[in-house]
This record gives structure tokens, sequence and C-alpha cells, in this order.
């Protein structure tokens, strides 16, 4: 009998967790829900997100102003670079490969009572489906002509709003997910350069493979990683405020009489690397 890729035994391993993790299915249906809920509350939004998408929407026009000179200075037109380093930096952006790990990771943290591991990975499944569905959206409303599906190069070619399965190249998909992953992650663990850089990095790695492979305009790529940082930045912190671990403990209570109590205390999860020893 043939044995099963790697792929296919990750996937049988998370269908196997998820059987035996209906608490923790919840939980992270419960978490996804209440963190949904913020984007529509007035005091979620900062200063800070105007400059940010005001210095992002300037980046995306200025990308979309030059992207047929942009789009042929990233592509090299070297066949054996895209060959050697695609296979690589396509699976980061991939929803599929990304989303199998991460709930794999969530489930096993929950089914190993390794709570960090659990909070960590939900972060990264909201930041994804959140980022997903956003690029979708966006996506169907403008149906931007790909590079690689035009002879000649225009990078000014749209269809309009429809709900046709073509012609889906703004924003990028795999921009979103690559840096809503990396900008979860480090936000989670409030930005150490050792996470932060490489993650980022692989991240802007990744875009870059979607206009070297002609699936992508560098607009496309700039304006995806955009949507990915701030869902990954802004579910990461709601994430961190919302995990606080309830604790029961013995309490003396004087007043009057003596006796003993329970009480309640709520202390906010931290990382490992930021717990004393």
């Amino acid at each position: 009998m043939r044995s099963l890729s790697t792929k296919y035994k990750c996937l049988l391993v998370v269908l196997i967790l998820a059987a035996n993790s209906i608490n923790a299915q919840l939980q992270l249906i419960e978490d996804s829900w209440s963190n949904a809920g913020n984007w529509f509350q007035r005091d979620s939004y900062q200063k800070s997100d105007l400059v940010f998408w005001g210095l992002g929407g300037t980046a995306v026009a200025l990308a979309f102003v030059y992207d047929l000179e942009l789009q042929s200075a990233l592509s090299f037109n070297d066949p054996e670079l895209g060959e050697k380093w695609s296979p690589y930096m396509e699976p980061f952006g991939n929803p599929i490969n990304g989303g199998t790990v991460a709930l794999a990771l969530y489930l096993g943290g929950e089914w190993a009572g390794y709570q960090e591991l659990s909070s960590l990975s939900s972060t990264v499944l909201q930041s994804m489906l959140t980022a997903g569905v956003t690029v979708m959206g966006l996506k169907l409303i403008f149906h931007r002509i790909r590079p690689e599906e035009q002879i000649f190069l225009d990078p000014y070619q749209f269809r309009g709003p429809s709900f046709r399965n073509q012609n889906l190249s703004f924003p990028s998909g795999h921009s979103a997910m690559a840096f809503s992953i990396a900008s979860s992650v480090s936000a989670y663990y409030e930005d150490p350069l050792y996470l932060a850089i490489p993650l980022y990095s692989l991240a802007a790695l990744t875009a870059w493979q979607r206009v070297y492979d002609q699936k992508h305009w560098p607009s496309d790529i700039v304006m995806g990683g955009l949507i990915g940082v701030f869902v990954g930045r802004k579910i990461a912190k709601w994430q961190r405020e919302k995990d606080q671990r309830i604790s029961l403990s013995p309490a003396l209570l004087i007043n009057g009489q003596l006796g003993i109590g329970m009480s309640l205390k709520l202390d906010p999860i931290k990382p490992e690397w930021q717990r004393p020893f």
C-alpha cells in the first residue's frame, strides 16, 4: 500500500485531534466571535490606525502608478531563481498549509493543557480567517486581471464586481496570509526582534514570489500585506487582552468574624519567555 504523503498525515492528525476536542473547538468559536465584535467598536481604533492606512494607502497608490516598472524590476527574468526559491516561498502564504498547522497546534495545545500555545494558534487562525474574508471581498469587487492572464502586460485592467472565479489579482491573498501569520505571532509576543525580523522577512519573500511568478502586480502584494499586518496585530492585541486566567485561592476573611472564603484572581497569561524562573 502506498504510504500517505506528509500533507495527508498532518490532516489526519488534525482530524483525530478535532474529533476528541469538542470543548476546544467551542472555545475557538467563542474567541473568534468575541474578537470579531471588536471590529465594530469605536474604541478599538486609535489615531495610529489612521496614520497606518494613510501611509499604507499612499504606498499602494504609488505602487499602482508604477506597477509595470516594478513588475519588471522584481521579476529579474531569471527562470532558475524562481525554480529554486518558489517552492519554499509559496507554502507560507498558502491558507490550507498555514490553517492546517495552526489548527493542529491549537488542538494539540488544548489537548496537552498548554494554554499559551492554544492562545497563540487561535490568534493566528483568527487573523488568517479575517484577512482571507477581507481579501476575497475586495477581489470580487475589483476583479483585476493577473499578469499571467495577459499576453501584453497592462496593470490597469479591471472587470468590476461579480462572483466569477477569475481575474482575482487585487489584493494578493498569499501576501495577506503570510503577513497575517507573521504580524499576529510577532505582536502576540510584543515584537521581539528575533521573531519579528525572520517572520516579516519570510512574509516579504512570499509576497515577492507572487510577483516573480506573474501571479500578482506589486500593488496587489502591498495591499495584501497591509491587510495582513493590520488584521494580525489587532487580533493579537485583543486576544492577549481577552486571555485571562481564572484562579481560585483560599482567603482569610476578617470582618467581625473569622472565616474561610475563596478569592477570584484574574491574571493575564504571559509568554514563557516573560515568566520568572
